[in-house]
């Protein structure tokens, strides 16, 4: 059994320094299937893991049970109880060091920006996608990414 993880150890010591980060984990929070869904399977075509939520509630109700989420990208309106900047500042309060970033097209960039990093809608996925991986700063993996 040692040997077996002695050879583990020497495989992790081998890799990329970036892929002893991986799995890493996203949720994306927005009250439109269809853009949620095209964000979140990008996402997991360039290698990530991806929570999805329909409202900030729900987002909050998955992070009170898990804690496995390593950014946060939210649309601001949405229905519900809170919208996302509130949920934003309530994820921040927990873990400032959590990386959110804030989407919207009704909100300025200075009121979202507090908040987190900001891309206006309608955006681009490819800029929505580079804007995650560079808030992870990491590389994508997998997929095609040009």
């Amino acid at each position: 059994m040692a040997l077996c993880m002695l050879a583990v150890e020497d495989v992790i010591e081998q890799l990329d320094p970036q892929e002893k980060l991986w799995p890493i984990y996203v949720m994306v929070v927005d009250d439109e299937p269809l853009l949620r869904s095209l964000l979140a399977d990008e996402l997991r075509d360039s290698g990530l893991t991806v929570v999805e939520a329909a409202s900030a509630d729900e987002a909050l109700s998955y992070l009170g049970a898990n804690t496995n989420v390593d950014l946060v990208f939210t649309d601001v309106q949405m229905p519900g109880t809170l919208d996302g900047l509130q949920l934003a500042a309530s994820l921040k309060a927990g873990n400032p060091y959590l990386p959110i970033i804030v989407t919207s097209g009704n909100v300025s960039a200075d009121l979202a920006g507090q908040h987190g990093t900001f891309i206006p809608k309608p955006y681009r996925i490819a800029d929505a996608v580079a804007l995650v991986f560079k808030a992870l700063g990491v590389e994508p993996r997998g997929g095609n990414h040009s």
